[in-house]
């Protein structure tokens, strides 16, 4: 057993392929699009880019399509009333 499996999963470093994979999106895709945005987790390095799996799992959580309709109509209710 390596080091790498001593580790919980939600501290490892992950790169952008495993990063879309959780994401259902393209390597590419994360890197020109989603991380990019001011709101992603910080990468722990540039090259190759990793970011922390938990920290990823938890903006995914946030950002879910559901999630963010029901905040657009929740905000757009209460600007009308």
């Amino acid at each position: 057993m390596g080091a790498a499996e001593n580790i919980p999963y939600e501290l490892r470093a992950i790169g952008a392929e495993e990063v879309g994979g959780l994401l259902g999106l393209a390597a590419r895709t994360v890197l020109e699009t989603v991380a990019c945005r001011p709101d992603f987790p910080v990468r722990i390095s540039m090259r190759p880019a990793t970011w922390i799996a938990g920290e990823v799992l938890e903006w995914r959580e946030a950002n879910r399509a559901g999630q963010q309709a029901r905040r657009r109509r929740r905000g757009s209710s209460a600007a009308t009333t």
